[in-house]
C-alpha cells in the first residue's frame, strides 16, 4: 500500500482541515511542509506541476485541495479488489 504524502504550509487553512480530518480518522500520512522543506516545494511545482496546497498524493493519484468525498475514494480505490 503507497504511503499518503500531503504537501502543505502553515498558513494554509485547508491544510490545517486536512490535517484534523487524517488524524481524528487515524490516517496515517507524511507531511511535507513546502515552506521548510526546499526539496518538497520543488516536488510540488516540478513533479506534480502544482503550486497550490494542500496537495495529496497517494500512488500515482494526486488531488489539488481539501475534499473529502474525493480522498475517500482515492483511499477506498487502493482497498477495492482488482478488475480482471
Amino acid at each position: 500500500m503507497p504511503t499518503l504524502k500531503i504537501y502543505t504550509q502553515p498558513t494554509c487553512g485547508y491544510c490545517n482541515d486536512l490535517k484534523e480530518y487524517l488524524n481524528k480518522n487515524n490516517i496515517k500520512y507524511e507531511e511535507r511542509d513546502i515552506t521548510k522543506d526546499r526539496t518538497a516545494w520543488d516536488e510540488l511545482v516540478n513533479k506534480y506541476k502544482v503550486r497550490a496546497t494542500p496537495l495529496i498524493v497517494y500512488g500515482d493519484k494526486t488531488i489539488v485541495g481539501f475534499n473529502v468525498d474525493e480522498l475517500k475514494k482515492m483511499l477506498s480505490s487502493e482497498m477495492a479488489p482488482a478488475q480482471q
